[in-house]
Parts: C-alpha cells; sequence; structure tokens
C-alpha cells in the first residue's frame, strides 16, 4: 500500500501524537485525534482484531475488497478518527487473514461502519465469501502511561511480518504484567 505524508494518527514529521504536540495544518488527522484527546477521550478508546477464514476461492475479491476499506479507513477526509487500519495474512493458513482496527473511540468505530469503504467488506461478507469469522474488542485508554499504543508512523513500523501475542493475566497480577 502507498505510503501518506498523514497516516491515521501520525504526521510525515515521524513523532508520536500526545496532546501536547501541536497539531499541524499538514496533517489534519492528528488536529482531529489531539482536539478528540484534548476533549477526554482516549486517544485509542476502542479497537478490534477480527480475524476471519476466507473461502480459497474468493480470496482475490477479499483482498480487492479489503483495499478499498483499508485505504478509505486510512483516510482522515472519509474516517476522521480512526487511526489504524491493518491488514495481515496468516502464514500457516493461506486462507485467514487478520483486520487490526484503532479508532479514537466506540463512536469513531460506530461511525466507520456507515463509511463507504467499509460497505466493500460488508458487501463482500454478505456475498458468502466468509467461512468464519471471530472478533476480539480491545482498547487501551485502560493502560496507564500512555505508550500502550504506537502511534507514529516511524520507517521502523513497516513491518513485512508481524507475531500477535494474545496473553491472559490474572486479574490480581495485571499492574505486575503492566
Amino acid at each position: 500500500l502507498e505510503s501518506s505524508p498523514c497516516m491515521g494518527s501520525a504526521c510525515s514529521n515521524s513523532q508520536p501524537l500526545a496532546v501536547e504536540t501541536p497539531a499541524s495544518e499538514s496533517c489534519p488527522a492528528a488536529a482531529a485525534v489531539q482536539s478528540m484527546a484534548v476533549a477526554g477521550a482516549s486517544p485509542v478508546g476502542s479497537g478490534v482484531l477480527v480475524t476471519v477464514d476466507i473461502k480459497a476461492d474468493r480470496v482475490d475479491d477479499f483482498i480487492k475488497a479489503m483495499e478499498i476499506d483499508a485505504r478509505g479507513s486510512r483516510d482522515p477526509a472519509k474516517d476522521p478518527g480512526a487511526l489504524r487500519f491493518d491488514l495481515l495474512k496468516s502464514r500457516e493458513q493461506a486462507n485467514r487473514f487478520f483486520f487490526f482496527e484503532a479508532y479514537v473511540d466506540d463512536g469513531v468505530m460506530a461511525q466507520h461502519k456507515t463509511t463507504a469503504h467499509y460497505n466493500a467488506w460488508k458487501a463482500f461478507k454478505d456475498s458468502g465469501g466468509v467461512e468464519g469469522q471471530s472478533v476480539v474488542n480491545l482498547e487501551t485508554g485502560s493502560i496507564p502511561g500512555g505508550w500502550a499504543f504506537q502511534a507514529n508512523d516511524a520507517p521502523h513500523s513497516r513491518a513485512g511480518s508481524a507475531v500477535f501475542v494474545t496473553v491472559e493475566i490474572e486479574e490480581s497480577r495485571v499492574q505486575d504484567f503492566l
């Protein structure tokens, strides 16, 4: 996918967005996220990790639909408050994919589902191309310190591969883990 000078919540200066960071006119997404953060919303108040198994003969159609959804989600004019939209493919199962989506809050995530680019995914799903799907709802607002979400668009964040680790922590040990 093409690089953009203003992707999600990060500007081309590769500095993480923080409430105290001045928003520049060259990065409207940073201004939108900053104003929402100043208004009391968590920079990543809502997110999802979606796992989908796609019918083998529909993978090409899926990729086309997801390109529309991902590109639209990354455009602040089309999806303000969307911070990140990643599509990852399993190395072990050729037709398993993961979406990682992050939004300023639940309202912004709900608004995303009303966009034309989201409808590309919805139309694909409604056509029967999905064999299975699971969704995990996520947030970072309850993790203290503001470090948990990598919001910058630094060159080192352009990964060719990824590992997603899920950890279950005993409730009494969460603070030790953090």
